[in-house]
């Protein structure tokens, strides 16, 4: 019962240290990134103006405006949107936005008017948009450390199935059946939590943090044993916020094929449906809101790959993200991850012969070796772009954060 006790405490303590350190950096980090203007800025006229001024004028859009810009027509440009006049290299959704816009809505119709009026507090506004923007993500790591958790319950099930179905020893059970689930996913909190990048972007307007909360539930999909859903994740997310998030799918994709997770016709019929969806979400609202039709993320694609246009802001070499950005973004953390594939603590108590309190398990654990190759593939094939940024390769840090969790609880046990 005791036992039962300190993982529970262990485990509130590491959701609220995770939810205290992302507070932190929202109330004493107020001011903007250049990155997060246009959300913050699409949210705040989303709040104040709407979506239907855009709407009224999008039928009287100048034929002979530039498609290439959002010099639209006249009517357009009178409106109060701050994207007709800053509308930034490269159109983006306003889908994130208009979801964080419309949650303030109901929050300021909630509120009474006499007792405080939002609308009224524009950095009071700010605040609040940005903590839903917060506690969503939040969410979804606590969503991710409760998957991972069953995952191992049922790995350690089946596992104790197929020792008892060979007559193991029974100093083998034991060794077995000491990875704690619970403790792996509070560790995942606590690791998260001490990290900068993670806590830090949690509440910021970024399309990289929309897309981050996504594929952190869709991780959470993956663990639970629900491809189809985590491939679904993947493309609503590659299709709305990121096109980037095309190598993420192709590599877990990929990854899923060759395990037969998912057969080849599911995964295109799963793609597809998904493809047409996403673009019934983002293409309307969207192209209101540019006065033109768009399809936002195919525009960034076609500007980062096929003109190669973003190595205009810097270059970085290819090993930049394995040598400088992860270990940046994962800092004392990233000595954890080898312990999630090599089982050294067990061999150095117990030593390297054959043992019977180590039993006939192998050197290398494979538990995680499916989940982490495949974003770690991510990794390798977004280094070929020249132009680098750490805040690309965020989806790939909540896995290798259960990596360092799982070998961390090796180290503890």
């Amino acid at each position: 019962m005791s036992g039962q006790s300190s993982q529970f405490g262990l485990r509130l303590a590491s959701q609220i240290l995770l939810l205290a350190t992302c507070l932190i950096a929202l109330v004493t980090c107020p001011h903007s990134k250049v990155e997060e203007s246009f959300n913050l800025q699409a949210a705040h006229d989303l709040y104040y103006v709407g979506v239907l001024p855009a709407v009224k004028s999008f039928n009287n859009v100048d034929p002979s405006c530039s498609e290439g810009g959002v010099q639209t027509c006249l009517a357009t440009e009178k409106l109060s949107y701050d994207h007709t006049k800053y509308p930034g290299v490269v159109p983006r959704t306003f889908i994130g936005a208009f979801f964080l816009s419309s949650i303030a809505r109901l929050v300021s119709m909630m509120i009474p008017r006499k007792m405080f009026c939002l609308s009224s507090h524009p950095l009071a506004l700010q605040f609040l948009i940005r903590f839903e923007l917060l506690l969503i993500g939040w969410l979804a790591h606590l969503r991710l450390a409760s998957s991972v958790e069953s995952y191992f319950q049922k790995r350690a099930s089946e596992l104790h199935s197929a020792q008892s179905a060979q007559s193991a020893s029974r100093s083998n059970k034991k060794l077995r059946t000491t990875i704690q689930p619970s403790l792996i996913a509070s560790y995942y909190l606590l690791i998260t939590a001490v990290q900068f990048h993670l806590p830090f972007y949690s509440s910021r307007l970024l399309p990289n943090t929309f897309a981050l909360v996504l594929v952190t539930i869709a991780y959470s999909e993956w663990f639970s044993r629900r491809p189809r859903r985590t491939a679904i994740y993947l493309v609503f997310t590659a299709a709305i916020f990121r096109c980037d998030m095309l190598l993420l799918l192709f590599t877990v994709g990929l990854a899923m094929l060759v395990r037969r997770d998912l057969s080849v016709p599911e995964a295109v019929l799963t793609g597809a449906i998904t493809g047409v969806v996403s673009l019934a979400v983002t293409v309307p609202l969207d192209s209101v809101m540019w006065g033109r039709p768009i399809w936002p993320e195919f525009e960034v694609w076609y500007f980062n790959t096929v003109d190669n246009r973003s190595s205009e802001w810097g270059e970085q070499p290819v090993h930049w993200y394995m040598t400088s950005a992860l270990p940046k973004g994962m800092l004392a953390t990233a000595f954890l991850l080898p312990l999630a594939f090599i089982r050294l603590p067990e061999r150095i108590k117990h030593g390297f012969g054959p043992k019977k309190e180590i039993g006939n398990e192998p050197l290398l654990d494979k538990s995680l070796v499916w989940y982490f190759t495949p974003v770690c593939g991510f990794v390798l094939l977004y280094s070929l772009l020249p132009h680098k940024e750490i805040r690309f390769i965020f989806p790939a840090l909540p896995m290798f954060n259960v990596c360092a969790a799982y070998g961390m609880s090796r180290l503890h046990q």
